[in-house]
């Protein structure tokens, strides 16, 4: 049956503001009487010597005037995403925008089945998003994990990804492999003799999230032999996230682009209604957005896949955090067990998880945005305390359960794995209590 995004869905991406989205895209904004001022998000602009383009605070709108104006222009959210994704606004990409907002902020998308509601005056809404073909379950977690594992083996290391896998992220060569960071392939032809060699070796792509079927060019989409198998993909290398027992069910992709820094490896079901013959594609599943369960490397290296991660590492004490290498950096320096959340507002299987561990002890260390941060006019990231805010209360829900947040000077460093690097070790406020205490390793 076919399904269309909730208008409740539409409406809550259209609450989030043009400023609210432009600093979780990671855009450098600053503060300039009746407006913010950031870079041109049109990736057609080109070099700009300073920031000119002005995001009111009242209204919400915002323009570029840098040399007279590249003709980036909007009022709400999902035109400054359209812009920062595509160089024009264009309702179009509306359906698109809807789904990348979505992700970025951490908000839930509903689908509603049928036609899309009609509004009181009987017409349509403005805009109506195109259809998608009813969800395809991914491949089971042990399958998508030795399809993973194998694909990750064949794909290469690039010398540009090493170097800042060792001197920006600090890892050991051996940690790297432990991790399994690998590269994405950068020409066709390389990557064709990895989706030949698992294709041979008996893997079945289907349903695996990050590979699709493409149609050839000029194709017959009945005719089979005119699909081929690819990787919906591009950007510098991928990031293993593990479940509780140690298994790769998803990858991420570090993009090298400071609008989106990091993407699923994810596909579409199918696009068979595309009018392009040449973009149609089948044979995906989404990624969704799952945790990461991630231990201290001399675990990772001795993880056997299919064990329970809490045979190995105690869960009485578990740190939340957000971000992969974060979580990574951090878990091995303090040896401690970490759940690694997608996104500042997808918690909900987290809960769950520390009931199955028995948790007595949960911490709390999200960027420290969330709590202070002088360039936002309210102090601090709203957007992502008000949802630090709503997880921490239904953890406090369960009396079991010890909760504290880790705070420290954000001069020292926006993540927990910054100040870490720099053997700083923050102070945690404990939420029952509001004692405040030094953390001690």
């Amino acid at each position: 049956m076919t399904r269309f995004i909730s208008e409740d869905t539409i409406n809550e991406v259209k609450n989030v503001t043009a400023y609210e989205l432009a600093i979780q895209m990671g855009h450098s904004i600053r503060s300039s009487g009746t407006s913010w001022v950031t870079y041109c998000p049109n990736p057609n602009h080109g070099s700009e010597k300073r920031p000119k383009t002005y995001i009111s605070k009242y209204k919400g709108i915002f323009k570029c005037f840098d040399g007279g104006g590249c003709g980036c222009k909007g009022s709400d959210s999902i035109t400054y995403y359209c812009w920062s994704q595509y160089g024009e606004w264009d309702k179009k990409h509306f359906f698109d925008c809807i789904l990348g907002i979505a992700e970025i902020m951490g908000i839930h998308v509903g689908y509603e089945d049928g036609q899309p509601k009609r509004t009181d005056k009987g017409k349509a809404p403005k805009y109506q998003p195109r259809p998608i073909v009813e969800d395809v379950k991914p491949q089971s977690d042990e399958v998508c994990d030795r399809v993973y594992r194998r694909f990750l083996s064949l794909c290469p290391v690039y010398e540009e990804h090493v170097h800042e896998w060792r001197y920006k992220r600090k890892y050991s060569d051996e940690e790297v492999t432990a991790i399994g960071l690998r590269s994405v392939p950068k020409s066709y032809k390389e990557l064709n003799i990895i989706i030949r060699t698992l294709l041979s070796e008996g893997f079945s792509l289907e349903r695996i999230p990050g590979f699709t079927m493409r149609l050839r060019k000029g194709g017959d989409s009945n005719h089979k032999g005119d699909w081929f198998w690819t990787i919906s993909a591009s950007g510098k290398y991928f990031i293993p996230l593990r479940n509780e027992k140690g298994q790769i069910i998803r990858l991420r992709v570090s993009t090298g682009r400071e609008d989106k820094k990091y993407m699923w490896f994810s596909s579409a079901p199918n696009m068979d209604y595309v009018d392009d013959v040449n973009v149609m594609r089948k044979g995906g599943a989404s990624s969704g957005a799952p945790l990461n369960i991630v231990a201290p490397f001399p675990v990772l290296q001795a993880w056997e896949v299919g064990v329970e991660v809490t045979t190995y590492l105690g869960s009485d004490f578990v740190i939340c955090s957000e971000g992969e290498h974060k979580s990574y950096i951090s878990s091995n320096i303090l040896q401690k067990l970490f759940i690694g959340i997608p996104g500042v507002g997808i918690y909900k299987e987290v809960i769950p998880l520390l009931r199955q561990w028995k948790t007595k002890k949960l911490v709390i260390a999200m960027d420290m945005d969330a709590l202070l941060d002088e360039t936002k006019e309210a102090g601090k990231n709203n957007y992502v305390f008000e949802h630090l805010t709503e997880f921490a209360k239904q953890v406090l829900d369960d009396e079991g359960i010890e909760v504290v947040i880790w705070c420290w000077d954000p001069k020292l460093g926006k993540g927990l794995d910054d100040i870490l690097l720099s053997s700083v070790l923050p102070v945690e406020i404990d939420l029952r209590t509001k004692e405040r205490r030094l953390v001690t390793v």
